[in-house]
């Protein structure tokens, strides 16, 4: 039986629960193509939607917007794309390998539980020791200290470094997961005292709010550690995690997960 991209569209998680200003949708192609396989990643860089027809994959669900911005979808809207060539030559790509792009975001992260929070938990082995699950964060407990939770997460997500605030040596018991760019200071400020978080770890956020509160709090005498993944290593294993789903719910197709690639390097 064929295949079409709205099959697999109507399938994901949450989409039947999208807000009216969602970001999810087609950025490139048509919901009536025929579905070869499907590859599935955090982004579609150009060197994936490269990979993806390799691998006989002609739809690609990419959690992130593929022209650089979180809001703008369409590269035809934004003056400056048409004076750089990197936008052009990324449309031209799509249109030479013939590929659906799909962008899903707020659908994953609106499924219950949250597959992207909740593929993190799972790569971390935390499953079992979930005391809270909302719609944002996770609260886990356990009794470790920073330095061992720094080396599990390194080795259990294949990570060369995080970032981190804290004495190695410090006690950890309860820990707040938020994943991606939920780092922020509105979301986890409230939560830090009235859940007696000892362990913030999260993707991104800015600099001065989470980072500089638990600075002031050590400076204070007071137990607080903080650890930086980053946005697409966070993130990655709710990807990997959509893929077995997907494998599980289309056994006649190829369904290929690839994994995030840091860009950044270290100087």
């Amino acid at each position: 039986m064929e295949i079409k991209v709205a099959d697999i569209i109507r399938s994901l998680p949450g989409t039947d629960t999208l807000p009216s200003d969602t970001v999810d949708g087609i950025l490139y192609g048509s919901l009536d193509v025929i579905v070869s396989g499907v590859a599935v990643t955090f982004l579609a860089t150009a060197n994936y939607c490269k990979r993806a027809q390799e691998l006989g994959c002609n739809l690609v669900i990419s959690h992130e917007g593929i022209w650089f911005s979180h809001r703008d979808q369409q590269p035809e809207q934004l003056i400056h794309s048409a004076i750089d060539q990197v936008y052009q030559r990324k449309r031209d790509l799509l249109q030479e390998h013939d590929l659906v792009i799909y962008r899903y975001h707020d659908g994953i992260h609106r499924a219950l539980p949250d597959r992207i929070t909740a593929g993190l938990v799972a790569e971390l082995g935390w499953q079992d020791l979930i005391i809270r699950e909302e719609p944002a964060y996770s609260i886990i407990e356990l009794k470790t200290s920073l330095g061992e939770l720094i080396q599990h997460i390194k080795n259990s997500l294949g990570l060369s470094y995080v970032r981190y605030i804290g004495s190695e040596k410090s006690t950890i018991r309860r820990v707040l997961i938020a994943v991606g760019y939920r780092g922020s200071g509105s979301l986890i400020l409230p939560l830090i005292q009235r859940e007696a978080i000892d362990l913030v770890i999260y993707g991104e956020g800015p600099e001065w709010e989470i980072p500089e509160h638990i600075r002031d709090a050590n400076d204070f005498g007071i137990n607080r550690s903080l650890i930086i993944i980053g946005h697409g290593a966070s993130e990655s294993p709710g990807i990997k995690l959509l893929t077995a789903e997907l494998t599980d719910r289309f056994r006649s197709i190829p369904i290929r997960y690839l994994p995030f690639e840091n860009p950044i390097l270290i100087g």
